[in-house]
C-alpha cells in the first residue's frame, strides 16, 4: 500500500499494538480463566487425572500473596 511504512522499529510497533488492544481487568480475568480451564482439560484428558481431583480457583490479577516476590505472570499448582 502506498503511504504505509513497511518497517517500523520494534518499540514503535509494540506501542501501536498495545494502544490498539486495550486489556481491562475483565479481559485479563477471562484470559486467566480460559487458560486455567485448558490446563485442567489437559490434566484430565492427557494426564489421566480424574476430573473431580482437579480444581480451578479464582484468578489473581496481581502479585498479592506471592511470598518470593517473583513474577505475578505465572501459574501455581498445589497438591492437596
Amino acid at each position: 500500500m502506498l503511504g504505509i511504512a513497511k518497517d517500523l522499529p520494534a518499540t514503535e510497533m509494540e506501542a501501536l499494538l498495545l494502544a490498539s488492544y486495550p486489556a481491562d481487568e475483565e479481559a485479563l480475568r477471562s484470559l486467566a480463566n480460559r487458560r486455567a480451564l485448558a490446563v485442567k482439560e489437559w490434566f484430565v484428558d492427557a494426564g489421566g487425572i480424574a476430573s473431580e481431583r482437579v480444581f480451578v480457583v479464582a484468578a489473581k490479577l496481581n502479585g498479592d500473596g506471592i511470598a518470593d516476590q517473583g513474577s505475578p505472570t505465572r501459574v501455581d499448582f498445589a497438591i492437596r
